[in-house]
This record gives structure tokens, C-alpha cells and sequence, in this order.
């Protein structure tokens, strides 16, 4: 059980203390799912986004969504992951007006955005979605987004996902120290080698390997995502492997 902290000690811990714990900051979706339904899977996840230097709960409304929302958080370019945002209204094949609520909406670094349709393969071809998704394409308000995309269980590969998930996790344990001394570590690299060659000589332990794997998703080591990342994976400096 916490220990009760007098309310003018947490008055100034709030205030002064940067290691005094802070909840994570709620969602920042449009829509909220009800708390049970036979449609819906609801969860969230505790992510950091460079936009905002805190965390934050994004929602997922599925596995499929989940699986989507670590793939996104895992791209080194991602500025910011917004879910369930505002929903945008058009015209569909059949000159009815609709209204559509994309995903996820994500920002890129260079400012792209794009709006993120996930649904299950064969929903979507019963669906005829593609013909919706140009649609919706075709009517996008101005500056909501650059681009839409579709996408299912065929556009996550399981390693990958398994990758991202681990990754969210590792990230959890913020270690600005080890991450500092592998970065420095890749510095000095001019080949290959595993993950284990490349932390041993910095002695972290368990420490190594989690600023090893953060590394590999900041773009300061390449890797094969496509499997599962352990002690026994290879890796390079930036540039020097696909």
C-alpha cells in the first residue's frame, strides 16, 4: 500500500520534485467505446511522443488496432499519434453523404499526415472499403491529412509487432545513462556484430540490452525487425546494413 503524503508536501512535490509520480495524461480521443460491447476490444496504451514530453493514453478499440497503434509508435519518424480523431464527412459511391472516424491520425517529422483505416482483411473486401477509403480521399478537408491508408492483419508482420511491443515496454524504463553509453558505444563501430558484443564491454547487464534494442528504433543501429530482436541479433551502425 502507497504511503499517504500530507497534502502540502504534495502541494510542492507536484511543484518542485521532477521525480514525484504524475498519472499518465488521459486520451485525447474524439470517441470513447463503451466499456463493454460484443463489437469492440477496448485497451489502451501508455505511450511518449516527441510532440509532448509526457505520457499519454492512446486507445485501440481491437487487437488489430493495439497491434497498429506499437507499429506506429516503433517508426523513428513519428511526431505524433492521434486516435480517434475528429471525423471527416463525404460523398460515397452512391452520392450519399457519410461520415468517416479514421483510426489513428499519425504526424511524421517532415509534417506528413497520414489518417490510419485498420479493419480485418476480409471485412474490408466485403466492405468494398478501398473504393470508400478514395472517397473519403477524394473529400478530405484541407489539411487534415496528406495521405489515407488502409490496413489489416496483412500489413503487420508478427515479429514486427511482437518487436514494437517490447519495445513500448523497454521504453517504460527510461535509462538515460545506459542509452547515453551505447550511444557512444555505436560511435565507435565500423562492423557488424551482435547485440551481445556490442554491450559487453559496458557491463549493464540487462540494462545494455534494453539500450541496445531502443537504439536499434532511434535509427542509431539497423537490424532485421522481421524477427525476433535478442542478444543474438545482428546489428550495424546506421547506413552500413539494409
Amino acid at each position: 500500500m502507497a504511503r499517504a503524503v500530507p497534502a502540502a508536501t504534495a502541494k510542492d512535490m507536484s511543484n518542485d520534485d521532477d521525480d514525484f509520480y504524475r498519472p499518465p495524461a488521459k486520451t485525447t480521443a474524439g470517441l470513447m467505446f463503451p466499456a463493454r460491447s460484443k463489437q469492440t476490444v477496448r485497451g489502451f496504451t501508455l505511450a511518449k511522443l516527441p510532440a509532448k514530453n509526457e505520457w499519454r493514453q492512446i486507445i485501440s478499440a481491437s487487437q488489430g488496432e493495439r497491434e497498429t497503434c506499437l507499429l506506429a509508435l516503433a517508426d523513428p519518424q513519428l511526431w505524433n499519434l492521434h486516435d480517434q480523431p475528429t471525423p471527416v464527412g463525404f460523398t460515397d459511391v452512391d452520392g450519399r453523404q457519410r461520415t468517416h472516424r479514421f483510426d489513428y491520425l499519425a504526424e511524421y517529422r517532415d509534417g506528413t499526415r497520414i489518417g490510419l483505416a485498420v479493419k480485418p482483411h476480409e471485412r474490408a473486401e466485403k466492405l468494398n472499403f478501398r473504393e470508400t477509403l478514395q472517397a473519403i480521399r477524394r473529400d478530405l478537408p484541407k489539411g487534415f491529412a496528406d495521405a489515407v491508408c488502409l490496413v489489416t492483419e496483412r500489413n503487420r508482420h508478427p515479429k514486427e509487432v511482437q518487436n514494437a511491443q517490447l519495445l513500448n515496454f523497454f521504453r517504460r524504463s527510461e535509462d538515460p545513462e545506459a542509452d547515453a553509453l551505447v550511444a557512444e558505444r555505436v560511435a565507435g563501430l565500423s562492423e557488424e556484430l551482435s547485440i551481445a558484443d556490442l554491450i559487453k564491454p559496458l557491463d549493464l547487464g540487462a540494462r545494455g540490452f534494453r539500450a541496445a534494442f531502443r537504439a536499434i528504433y532511434t535509427d542509431l543501429l539497423r537490424a532485421q525487425k522481421q524477427e525476433l530482436i535478442s542478444n543474438h541479433t545482428i546489428v550495424a551502425p546506421k547506413g552500413d546494413v539494409q
